[in-house]
């Protein structure tokens, strides 16, 4: 059977034809399933954070790439990075690690409460190299900036080798230096360096389980935070050799 013809008429001398009528449901149908697309990938795709890597994943991989932070090159495995932009090479300003206390090993799943939980217990310590933001190294630090601020000027013996001190709160006649919510301690390391070590100091400790850190120098331009929980705070003298251990043998460049 021959095709019919679109059918067409003349109105006022011009030719007018018939439109299909699969046409428009057609078109919406396509906006339809375009939009609907736009808003699954809204809901359910990825965020811009996770496509930069920007979030927390722990990776199984031993694969490790050149990482520089302030001029330093480290040999980084994937299984001790935080965040996944962090297992591609480069340059940064900060590095985000963590290893499990005590032998620092990387990330295992048998591991994983550690390592992705936040306990009290967690024997996660986070070892963050950064480049140093201000002009002064641990011991200037130390005198400088936080000792004008202690309400002791001697502090208070302390278990475990330390010197204890503790800040003066802030009120409306005497505004706070930032550390009203920590503790500092001072001690010697194993190597025989003058610590200087923070926990901060939480009312709700459920909520938040307290943390301690340090913050030491491995150059003018570069320093190493590591965090641990204070339940830990008896082996700090242990915890800090194995971070610097730790770091050590990161470095690409032979330096210690």
């Amino acid at each position: 059977m021959a095709r019919r013809p679109q059918q067409s008429e003349y109105i006022g001398g011009e030719e007018v034809r018939e439109e299909s009528g699969w046409r428009y449901p057609l078109l919406i149908f396509v906006a339809t399933l375009i939009l609907s697309g736009f808003v699954l990938f809204f809901y359910f795709g990825p965020s811009p954070e996770e496509i930069a890597g920007d979030v927390p994943r722990p990776s199984v991989a031993e694969d490790s790439v050149i990482l520089t932070v302030g001029g330093i090159p480290f040999d980084v495995p994937a299984n001790h990075t935080v965040f996944p932009r962090d297992r591609r090479a480069g340059a940064r300003e900060s590095l985000a690690l963590y290893a499990a206390w005590p032998r620092m090993d990387g990330y295992t799943p048998s591991r994983r409460t550690d390592f992705i939980e936040n306990r009290a217990n967690s024997r996660r310590i986070d070892v963050l190299i950064e480049e140093n933001n201000t002009p002064f190294d641990e011991k200037q630090r130390l005198e400088i900036l936080y000792k004008q601020h202690v309400t002791e000027a001697g502090g208070v013996p302390f278990e475990h080798g330390l010197t204890k001190y503790e800040f003066g709160k802030a009120s409306s006649l005497a505004p706070g230096a930032g550390y009203e919510d920590r503790v500092m301690y001072v001690g010697t390391t194993e190597d025989g360096e003058e610590a200087v070590l923070f926990c901060y100091d939480h009312e709700d400790e459920e909520l938040v389980p307290p943390d301690c850190f340090r913050i030491y120098d491995i150059s003018e331009e570069v320093w190493v935070r590591y965090i641990f929980k204070e339940v830990y705070l008896p082996e700090w003298r242990k915890i800090d050799t194995a971070v610097k251990a730790f770091v050590n043998d990161l470095r690409a460049d032979g330096a210690s």
